[in-house]
C-alpha cells in the first residue's frame, strides 16, 4: 500500500484542506471516537476533528513534504484528545486511553471500512446522473424500485437494471482496490 505523504497534498505551498478531508476525515473520525469517553459530546468530537485538521493546514510550511500523514494525523488526535481531557478536568487516566487506543481491534478494520467507503464515494462520482438518482434513493432514501421508475419516469425493470449495472461496477472498484468479494 502507498504510503501518502505530504507533498502529494500540497497546493501553493499549503495544505489542500478539501482532499486531505475528503481523504482522511473517516479515518481521523475512527480515532477520535475510539479515543474518546462518553463524557465528550458530538460537538467536542467534531471540534477535536477540526482541531486536527486545522493544526496541519497550520503546521503544513514546517513538516517536512515526506511526512506519513496518517500517523501524523493520528498522533496529532490523540495529543488533541488528551489536552481536551486534560481542560475538561474529567477523571482519565492516560494508561487506560493507551489501552483503549491498542485494544481496539475494530480500529484497522474500521479504517478498511473508510478505505471501502472513499472507493464506493469515489465510484459515485463517475455514474450517469439517472444511475447515481437511483442509487441513492434506493440506498440512502429507502424507496423502493417502483417508487424509483415513477421519480425517474421508467420503468421498474429499468431501474432494476440500473441498480444491478452501479453495483456491478462498485463491485469490479472495490476488488481493483484490493476488497475481493468473489462472485
Amino acid at each position: 500500500m502507498k504510503k501518502e505523504i505530504l507533498k502529494d497534498y500540497l497546493l501553493n505551498g499549503k495544505v489542500d484542506i478539501d482532499k486531505l478531508l475528503d481523504d482522511f476525515y473517516g479515518y481521523v473520525y475512527i480515532i477520535v471516537k475510539n479515543g474518546v469517553s462518553i463524557y465528550l459530546t458530538d460537538e467536542d468530537i467534531e471540534e477535536i476533528i477540526s482541531d486536527v485538521f486545522i493544526g496541519i493546514w497550520k503546521n503544513s510550511t514546517t513538516l517536512p513534504d515526506t511526512t506519513d500523514l496518517k500517523p501524523y494525523l493520528a498522533g496529532t488526535a490523540k495529543n488533541i484528545i488528551k489536552n481536551k481531557y486534560r481542560k475538561s478536568k474529567l477523571n482519565f487516566s492516560i494508561s487506560e486511553y493507551e489501552e483503549k487506543m491498542i485494544d481496539s481491534g475494530n480500529l484497522e478494520k474500521q479504517a478498511e471500512e473508510n478505505e471501502q467507503y472513499i472507493i464506493i464515494k469515489n465510484t459515485l462520482k463517475t455514474l450517469k446522473k439517472e444511475e447515481y438518482k437511483a442509487f441513492m434513493m434506493f440506498y440512502y432514501e429507502a424507496k423502493t424500485t417502483k417508487e424509483i421508475a415513477k421519480d425517474l419516469n421508467c420503468t421498474v425493470g429499468k431501474v432494476k437494471i440500473i441498480l444491478h449495472r452501479v453495483r456491478k461496477i462498485i463491485r469490479k472498484n472495490l476488488e481493483d482496490g484490493g476488497y475481493g468479494y468473489g462472485k
